[in-house]
């Protein structure tokens, strides 16, 4: 009769101790990996922005010490200090955070590209596309609460809503300015009032 090899066992109750093993060492490598590119993650962020993290104290230490070094080899040292301090807390609420974070900068990119290629449009549209383009627009701005207050704080602000006549206006003045080639004021006040519109 052949010798049995170790890795045959002779019920499932045995195989079952299988998944209790240690992780190997690929596995610690792939986790310390991710969590030092979690730590430069943080690296990038501004100072204010560490500060306002919910972060441990070591850790925020730690990277505001990052932010001060400028020798290369310095913040590389630094840089695996932050490393083990990542390995001895729990990361799973920071990656949380830096995946919310990212979420907000996605939508906040995604919302000044929407007001670009609206700009765009209302810049290249001739007159006839012009009245359907601006009703488009201002049937896309989202929905105001209606209340006498926020009406009072926008006229004593000077934000009163635009209407169609005030954005076709602003583009006359943006596409004029484009054909004379002069500098984009009338182009930024069009964006703004996009961007404002658009929320």
């Amino acid at each position: 009769m052949p010798r049995k090899k170790q890795y045959q066992w002779k019920n499932s109750d045995e195989a079952e101790g299988f998944d209790s093993l240690p992780p190997s060492r690929s596995e610690k490598k792939r986790q310390s990996i991710a969590l030092q590119n979690m730590g430069e993650e943080l690296t990038r962020l501004g100072p204010q922005e560490v500060k306002n993290l919910d972060l441990p104290a070591d850790l925020k230490e730690a990277l505001q010490l990052y932010a001060r070094i400028g020798d290369h080899e310095g913040r590389r040292r630094q840089m695996q200090f932050i490393g083990r301090v990542m390995r001895e807390i729990n990361p799973a609420p920071i990656r949380a955070m830096l995946d919310a974070r990212r979420e907000v900068s996605a939508a906040a990119t995604a919302a000044l590209h929407k007001a670009e290629q609206w700009r765009d449009r209302l810049l290249t549209a001739d007159e006839a596309e012009l009245t359907g383009l601006i009703d488009t627009l201002l049937a896309a701005r989202p929905a105001q609460p209606e209340s006498d207050a926020t009406e009072e704080a926008d006229i004593r602000s000077g934000k009163k809503p635009l209407g169609a006549d005030e954005l076709r206006i602003m583009a006359a003045a943006a596409r004029k300015e484009a054909a004379e080639n002069t500098t984009p004021q009338a182009r930024r006040a069009l964006f703004r009032a996009i961007h404002g519109m658009l929320g």
